[in-house]
């Protein structure tokens, strides 16, 4: 009985590999490619993150600060105490250009600590990624040479031998994803580092100057009806790019609205060309059946009519969301008086999602009419829409989606109404990852949420 036992155990194992060495290229582990980019070396280090969180924590407090003196100065100058009471023998126009400049110290402080909160939390996420990569990579290497006999010798069963070489199996699709994920985290990291801490840098170039302003208006009290000379802060380097997209924005409005007519050209050259094919065909047919031929105004006028009502304008409210399981709008369409600067800032669309890689799909049917992707496939670069497609729905409607990582379709694909077109990114003028979200009525930017389904 026991030789039996042993046989049938020897049987068992040979019957195993014989399995196994046919399907071997299947089941066994095959670590991810080569990729070019060193992970575990990119990051700032410890100590600059813990820099950034001290002048974070730093601008918070004098933000604070400041905004509370703002509270004091916008009441009656009798109630002035402390270090402000001095500030009562400003002269009234003085007072106002005191509380006015200290309105836009606090607003610099605030948009500083911002940035760097950005900052700091793209860095600790970049940490996190490495640290699981990190841990990836001994997995990898532990089982990158070891054969499936060895794998079969280890298991404890039969089962848990096909347990092991499914798990291997699924460890080493999950590896390539791994990779896509950390790639994301150091692209938003570099982006950051590049346009938050810059951003940052601004800002307290933009404090300082206002912190010396008040200093010299404070030096002034006594002097009567005499203000201060204002020093218009020069624009952020964010806030230039911000620029440069508007007038980009303006500038696809022409060229969106050629492209729509010649659009209407070929369809209404198309349209003419097939109803002059069935007049003739018809012409045909009757001098087939009888020698009077018949006047086909009738059948002409039929068609004309057809396409006239089908030329209806688009009820509002019928689009589809373009970016699925996310419905909040984080940046709304229309001019915003920006506090530091104190220019009006117009967004000519709506801001949706904000995950690398979650999709984008089509808000209507229609035809794609421009595709741009100055850098395809990446999560970060480039300026102004980064890469974007434009779809146009017909009846002069048409939607544009910017910042995307990759864009799906190419000009003339026809598409339907909830397709994936693309996937989110954070390409040109952008601080993360979202979709900018646009709609054009006959070339003309509108607010595209009355158009979007609720």
């Amino acid at each position: 009985m026991k030789h039996t036992g042993r046989l049938k155990k020897i049987l068992a194992m040979t019957l195993c590999i014989a399995l196994v060495s046919g399907v071997g290229s299947v089941l066994s582990y095959k670590p991810v490619k080569a990729v070019s980019r060193n992970f575990l070396s990119y990051s700032p280090t410890d100590e600059d993150v813990d820099q950034a969180k001290k002048e974070r924590d730093a601008a918070q407090r004098k933000a604070e600060e400041a905004e509370e003196k703002v509270r004091q100065l916008k009441g009656e100058k009798s109630e002035l105490a402390g270090e402000l009471a001095e500030l009562k023998n400003l002269s009234d126009e003085q007072m106002k250009q005191y509380e006015e400049i200290a309105e836009e110290y606090a607003a610099a402080l605030i948009a500083k600590r911002e940035a760097l909160d950005q900052y700091i939390k793209s860095q600790e996420t970049l940490k996190a990624k490495r640290i699981q990569y990190s841990e990836r990579i001994s997995i990898m290497f532990a089982y990158e040479n070891k054969s499936t006999l060895e794998i079969l010798l280890s298991s404890k069963s039969i089962a848990g031998f096909f347990t092991n070489l499914e798990l291997i199996s699924l460890i080493g699709d999950a590896d390539q994803q791994m990779i896509d994920q950390l790639t994301i985290a150091m692209d938003d990291a570099e982006l950051q580092s590049e346009v938050a801490l810059k951003e940052a840098e601004d800002m307290q170039a933009i404090a300082e100057q206002r912190q010396a302003e008040l200093l010299e208006l404070k030096n002034r009290i006594g002097v009567t009806e005499e203000a201060l000379d204002r020093k218009k802060s020069q624009l952020s380097t964010w806030q230039q790019r911000e620029d440069s997209f508007k007038e980009e924005a303006d500038r696809l409005d022409g060229e969106i609205k050629r492209l729509q007519e010649e659009i209407a050209a070929e369809e209404e050259r198309k349209r003419r060309e097939e109803e002059e094919r069935k007049r003739q065909a018809e012409q045909s047919q009757k001098k087939e059946a009888t020698p009077t031929p018949k006047s086909s105004s009738s059948s002409s006028s039929s068609s004309s009519s057809s396409s006239s009502s089908s030329s209806s304008s688009k009820p509002k409210g019928t689009l589809t969301w373009p970016y699925p399981g996310d419905y909040t709008v984080y940046s709304g369409f229309g001019t915003r008086f920006h506090p530091v600067y104190h220019v009006y800032k117009t967004h000519w669309g709506v801001d949706l999602g904000g995950d690398y890689g979650n999709p984008i799909v089509a808000a209507a049917s229609g035809t794609v009419i421009k595709v741009e992707e100055p850098v395809e496939g990446q999560n970060t670069g480039s300026t102004n829409y980064g890469n974007y497609c434009i779809i146009d729905h017909g009846n002069g409607m048409c939607t544009l989606y910017g910042h995307c990582r990759d864009v799906y379709v190419h000009v003339g694909d026809s598409v339907k109404a909830g397709q994936t077109i693309a996937e989110c990114g954070s390409t040109g003028t952008s601080t993360g990852p979202h979709l900018h979200f646009e709609v054009r009525i006959n070339g003309e930017k509108v607010d595209p949420v009355p158009y979007l389904k609720g």
